[in-house]
């Protein structure tokens, strides 16, 4: 088998066994006992070895790319070198070894090649590090990583250290160095032991009331959870930030109240998200909001959001001065610690570029009547705005951060999953769309385009598909004709309206539309609220819970900013409790533990000096500094 038809992952897991066997101190000694008869291929072997190396070094010459061929001539010859002549040299057992080897070649290959850029770089340090011993054996994570096994579970999970059974100690490290940075922040809060008057009173200095409200009867029993549904204050009034959490740790079916019962519920919410008068910064953290959610589950996503959040002008304008900074995604990542656990952090990030945020900031400075109803607009109007200019706000993740902006005028939805899932169905009959919906329908499962068709495919394979159709494209057109003209641009997207001109100017499809004339038919004839707070109350009855959605709160812009530590502690709460599942929450706990965490034993988190004690243990990096103080994202590099 010549080696110079493999994929570079293969030969290079075939290559790395040679060596290791070329180069095995023992094996010379080994060799000289076989006999005379073989003391002359000793030297042919030695000779061959010095030759293997100098074409080695000259094949793979890249070492940031130890996979990466950059002398064609030499690997050739290398490859021969190895799978012919070398192999002719090696005992009986090392050839049995390489063939094994390559036998699981193509398999290798194939768990390669479905890597990520990112962890293949990953992969390719686990492959050199095995052979040049910088790397350490999988079933030796958990020990290193002792105290810290969100990290080591993490590691793990990574496909990248799965093809060879190798993880780089340089990944532990960096892990390791990360967390022992992020838990230096200093907390901000009385913490999740404090009592009630400590909490008042801390909420007092920062001018926010932290009591809860006294929780009143609606006279109904949530079937669900056999518990009686009361309310902090009942449906009047606003909510405090406590009387949130404390309706996440107390939470119920939704299903079990009446519509009307439960728009007055909607209602007190939108009257506690309001803000009289909002300034850029209101503007920024609502969206960023939604510029922060693709893949990140609800509860992440909000996490994610609250330790992006910015607090006055200077710090908008500081991340709005970031933009085109070289690596600004990894640097936010690196200054927040909001990462993978595997890297350090929190966990938290889904696939959002966290440039983007420095764009937001910018354009909401420069352009900020962009993100306003004008006379004679509605929020659909801005929507349109938002998702032609603001990287990383497309057509859902727009209709889903605009209307934080005004919840009473928010006449747009955000159609994700669950709406698919419950709209597809009834979008086959659709009398409008549903004989293109079919026809797309059919064309992406291979059957004939009638109802009973598609729905006789498996379930997953129909909602796989429904989600393709609905949401996974926008109808676009150029901004400006060939001869310089606007392209029946509508009025509220003209130049003057723009912070700049797109090359096209996207729309939403047919589809999309729909679902959201399904959500807004389920106001009723004479609605008691505006569009999205109708998909978010049907989107808490699909959840089977409450989701209040204290992220949006306006008293977050009076208080201090959770630790790391404060906020990882509050997630890991919010986990135990089932937020991020798909199970409804109706177990009852401590409000407290859900805002700022539960006081786990380090023993189970891992502290600071854990972490530097079991970098010291391995001896694999010299003695560490004191950890930085935590750097503000927000400052100029």
């Amino acid at each position: 088998m010549a080696t110079n038809k493999l994929a570079p992952a293969d030969q290079k897991n075939a290559l790395g066994s040679m060596l290791g066997w070329m180069q095995d101190p023992n094996r010379t000694q080994q060799m000289q006992g076989i006999g005379r008869s073989i003391s002359g291929t000793l030297q042919n072997l030695q000779q061959s070895q010095q030759r293997w190396r100098e074409l080695s070094d000259r094949a793979h010459a890249d070492k940031k790319n130890p996979l990466k061929i950059t002398d064609r001539a030499a690997f050739d010859e290398l490859t021969d070198m190895t799978m012919g002549g070398a192999m002719s040299f090696a005992p009986v057992g090392m050839t049995k070894l390489v063939k094994s080897g390559a036998q699981k070649l193509q398999e290798i290959t194939a768990q390669y090649e479905k890597l990520s850029s990112k962890d293949k770089d990953l992969a390719d340090l686990a492959f050199t590090g095995e052979v040049t011993g910088s790397a350490v054996p999988r079933s030796e994570v958990k020990k290193l990583l002792k105290g810290n096994p969100d990290i080591a579970n993490s590691i793990l999970n990574n496909p990248a250290f799965k093809i060879n059974g190798y993880v780089p100690k340089s990944v532990i490290d960096d892990a390791l160095a990360t967390r022992t940075r992020m838990k230096g922040e200093a907390p901000t809060t009385p913490g999740a032991k404090a009592t009630e008057a400590e909490w008042k009173a801390w909420g007092e200095k920062h001018g926010v009331n932290m009591t809860v409200t006294e929780p009143k009867s609606l006279g109904i029993t949530d079937l669900t959870s056999k518990r009686e549904i009361k309310i902090p204050g009942g449906l009047e009034g606003k909510f405090t930030v406590p009387d949130m959490f404390w309706m996440k740790a107390n939470n119920i079916d939704p299903a079990a109240l009446p519509k009307d019962v439960h728009d007055k519920l909607m209602q007190k919410l939108i009257r506690t998200h309001e803000v009289a008068n909002p300034d850029q910064v209101d503007m920024f953290n609502r969206l960023s909001f939604a510029q922060l959610s693709p893949n990140a589950p609800l509860t992440p996503n909000e996490f994610l959001a609250q330790r992006l959040r910015l607090t006055n002008m200077d710090e908008l304008k500081a991340l709005a001065g970031r933009v085109g900074e070289p690596g600004l995604s990894q640097n936010l990542q690196k200054e927040t610690g909001v990462q993978a656990a595997g890297r350090g952090g929190m966990g938290v990030l889904g696939t959002a570029e966290l440039k983007n945020q420095a764009m937001l900031a910018k354009l909401i400075l420069d352009k900020p009547e962009m993100f306003q109803i004008a006379p004679g607009e509605t929020m659909r109007d801005v929507t349109l705005r938002v998702m032609n200019q603001v990287p990383g706000l497309g057509p859902k993740t727009a209709s889903l951060g605009t209307p934080w902006l005004d919840l009473n005028r928010a006449n747009t939805s955000a159609v994700d999953l669950h709406m698919i899932r419950h709209s597809y169905e009834r979008m086959l009959d659709d009398p409008i769309v549903g004989e293109a919906f079919r026809t797309r329908m059919a064309g992406k499962l291979g059957v004939e385009p009638t109802k009973e068709a598609i729905l006789g495919v498996p379930t997953k394979k129909v909602e796989k598909a429904a989600i393709d159709v609905i949401g996974g494209s926008s109808l676009s057109k150029m901004y400006r004709t060939k001869t310089g003209e606007l392209n029946e641009i509508p009025s509220v997207a003209t130049p003057e309206k723009l912070a700049f001109e797109p090359k096209q100017l996207q729309d939403f499809n047919p589809f999309y539309k729909r679902v959201v004339d399904y959500v807004d038919e389920s106001r009723g004839a004479n609605p008691a609220i505006e569009l999205f707070p109708e998909q978010w109350r049907k989107w808490d009855v699909y959840r089977q819970r409450l989701e209040p959605h204290e992220f949006a709160h306006p008293d977050y812009r009076l208080l201090p900013k959770q630790s790391w530590e404060e906020m990882r502690d509050a997630l890991t709460a919010h986990k135990q409790a089932g937020y991020t599942g798909i199970k409804p929450v109706m177990k009852q706990g401590d409000w407290r533990e859900l805002y700022y965490g539960a006081a786990t034993p380090a023993a189970m988190l891992g502290t600071a000096a854990a972490a530097g004690g079991a970098i010291a243990a391995r001896n694999m990096l010299a003695p560490q500094p004191a950890p930085e103080q935590p750097t503000n994202y927000l400052a100029a590099p």
